[in-house]
């Protein structure tokens, strides 16, 4: 059962399911939520009780709109009991950041694997700048120029935000990005786009995330968002590579995975001879893995060609066209 908060002034609602808290739900749909420790000591996410009944965590304590409690009610700590109506500042629904243009400094650049940069920049400061996970970025490179890549990080007090960069001469843009990917450069980029975010995972019960090559920077900034705010949905990654090399946060990933029971990885190699793990076409190793889509919410991070061909297959054996979400859809229609 949920019970449904709506948030004053701003008339938005939020269902929340039993065993959740507001701050729990709030953050694993996607909205924007002013929080800091999820542990009621900063006080951060406090909120006003204005209609309804809810309950402390780990208290016997229910707090009723009209009480004395009412008036300073901690949303990481509160479960309703009925609907409620809640008055926190601050709080926006998922696609309601503006879409922004800064200038961002180029702080680290790793070079990963023969093609492939990850460049972590530094957003000003002073600013607010939001976005949600899983969105991507316009470099504007010159006046003439400019490259989309997905943001490879969720959103980070620190101001940090990395992009996954591969070289491809063939590009008009790359040739000119090239040169500015040095610490230090200061390059413009237009961020905040993009509807592949948490609140599009919504209703599932398990996530698929399914990448090829670097379309793993978008699926890499959902796992760190849905790990930090504790969503216990099962997340089953598949990402696929030519060459293992292709994997080039391979490491990263076993790692996150044997720190978070809820995240299964599949590592798919095309290519290479020698490798020892599962070979072939990634969406191919979903397939012989999972007979039955319900309930599940696929993301699609890679190649147009990749994605549908994984979207033909997966609708063949069963799942429903819009269980696939994907930047692909959109930059790329059929």
């Amino acid at each position: 059962m949920a019970h449904t908060v709506t948030f004053h002034p701003q008339q938005l609602s939020l269902s929340v399911p039993d065993g959740q808290s507001i701050l729990q739900a709030a953050l694993q749909q996607g909205f924007y939520f002013p929080w800091g420790c999820d542990a009621g000591t900063c006080r951060v996410c406090s909120g006003r009780l204005l209609a309804g009944t809810l309950q402390l965590r780990h208290q016997d304590t229910t707090i009723t709109a009209g009480s004395p409690l009412a008036d300073a009610v901690l949303c990481c700590l509160a479960y309703p009991l009925t609907d409620i109506t809640l008055e926190v500042p601050r709080v926006q629904a998922p696609g309601q950041f503006p879409v922004q243009t800064v200038s961002a400094q180029i702080t680290t650049v790793q070079q990963v694997n023969d093609d492939v940069k990850i460049v972590q920049f530094r957003l000003p400061a002073g600013k607010k700048i939001r976005y949600s996970a899983g969105q991507y970025c316009d470099l504007l490179i010159d006046a003439d120029t400019s490259a989309s890549f997905s943001i490879a990080s969720a959103p980070r007090e620190d101001r940090i935000l990395e992009l996954h960069i591969r070289a491809n001469p063939d590009s008009t843009s790359y040739p000119v990005l090239a040169p500015r990917l040095v610490p230090g450069e200061l390059i413009r980029m237009r961020l905040g786009m993009g509807d592949v975010t948490p609140h599009a995972l919504n209703g599932a019960d398990k996530i698929l995330l399914l990448a090829g090559s670097t379309g793993f920077s978008q699926i890499k900034a959902l796992i760190e968002y849905l790990l930090q705010v504790g969503d216990p949905r099962p997340l089953h990654l598949y990402w696929g590579g030519r060459q293992s090399a292709d994997l080039y946060l391979h490491d990263w990933v076993e790692q996150q995975a044997a720190q978070h029971s809820n995240l299964h990885y599949v590592p798919v190699i095309s290519d290479q001879t020698d490798w020892n793990g599962r070979k072939g076409f990634v969406h191919k190793a979903v397939l012989e893995d999972l007979q039955d889509f319900s309930g599940w919410k696929v993301v699609g991070g890679g190649s147009p060609g990749m994605v549908y061909a994984a979207l033909d297959d997966f609708v063949a054996a069963g799942m429903k066209p819009e269980q696939m979400i994907s930047d692909v859809f959109a930059y790329a229609p059929r």
